[in-house]
């Protein structure tokens, strides 16, 4: 685009937004249509050069959100209002929510460990620049696969690690593999295991929880035959933490299958000081139960709809043990 162009978007774009003039007054201070501001101002949004955030008060949810940390004592959720019952727009606030308290987390001298999915690849559009020093960025679980879909593990690392400054590390491997001994194999390389010993140190994470269907990542990345990904869920999986598949418990579903994961374990995961999960849909609520049973996460972030159905799986299974 010519800088020309340029300069009259931005010119029409600061008259309307920051100088509050009319379009037909823009109109006749360029010499220009009303019909071609409306479609400068269009321009300037379709570019980037404008964005419009809508600031929406966490307060009217408090009541929710303090009846989720008390049940399953987590240090802080924060729970987005479904305002106009559209999907993309609760993944982009539930994102927005995580992006913004994400500098609480993330220290000087510190491993931040991510994983990876369609949640974290809306999350990184909203990365704050944090500018850390001497951190570290790691990839926490395998996401190579030979099929066309791609897991976006190389994106969401390297946005964080520029959002924070310091270096950062892929784990160039499949998240699941055939069997156990060839993870075993595979995690003794030492491309791979160097970053598995910095997930030692990690002192962030940052994740969604995966569900079972066959629109998952995992799935669509070829890990399993449609078989064997159905029989994951008559041992009782309900999702996965990290491509770790958990039962509603919190438990590995099947130790065999956990085996053949190449990526950080459940027990690092859970000692891990600050685990940051974010969730959006009802499809995810097992998954997201599982997760905080399993003691998973320390901070969540997630949709209202998810979170009223988390809490009613939760009272109905405590109900039946009654």
């Amino acid at each position: 685009m010519e800088q020309s162009k340029v300069n009259q978007i931005l010119r029409v774009a600061k008259m309307y937004y920051e100088l509050k003039m009319s379009q037909q007054d823009i109109g006749a201070k360029e010499n220009i249509s009303k019909s071609t501001v409306s479609r400068l101002l269009k321009n300037a949004m379709d570019e980037g050069f404008v964005e419009v955030r809508i600031r929406q008060p966490h307060y009217a949810l408090a009541d929710l959100e303090a009846e989720f940390t008390n049940r399953f004592g987590i240090r802080k959720v924060v729970i987005a209002a479904d305002v106009v019952e559209n999907r993309e727009v609760l993944v982009q606030d539930v994102c927005s929510a995580m992006a913004a308290d994400l500098p609480k987390y993330i220290e000087d001298d510190s491993v931040v460990g991510v994983a990876w999915g369609r949640t974290l690849n809306v999350l990184i559009r909203h990365l704050p620049k944090m500018s850390r020093s001497n951190t570290l960025t790691i990839q926490l679980n395998g996401g190579a696969s030979r099929a066309l879909y791609e897991s976006g593990a190389t994106d969401i690392v390297k946005a964080f690690k520029n959002a924070i400054g310091g270096d950062g590390y892929l784990l160039p491997a499949p998240a699941i593999v055939d069997t156990p001994h060839i993870a075993e194999v595979i995690m003794g390389d030492s491309q791979i295991s160097s970053v598995l010993q910095l997930a030692e140190r990690c002192r962030t994470a940052v994740f969604s929880v995966g569900n079972i269907t066959e629109h998952s990542v995992l799935y669509e990345l070829g890990c399993f035959s449609p078989r064997e990904y159905m029989g994951f869920k008559a041992k009782g999986a309900v999702g996965d933490v990290c491509s770790h598949y958990i039962d509603i418990h919190g438990n590995a579903a099947d130790e065999d299958l956990d085996g053949r994961v190449v990526g950080t374990s459940l027990e690092n995961i859970r000692r891990i000081p600050n685990k940051l999960m974010v969730a959006v849909g009802l499809e995810k609520a097992e998954a997201v139960l599982g997760a905080l049973r399993g003691g998973y996460a320390d901070v969540l972030y997630l949709d209202e709809p998810l979170a009223r159905k988390v809490l009613e799986i939760d009272e109905n299974s405590e109900d039946s043990k009654k």
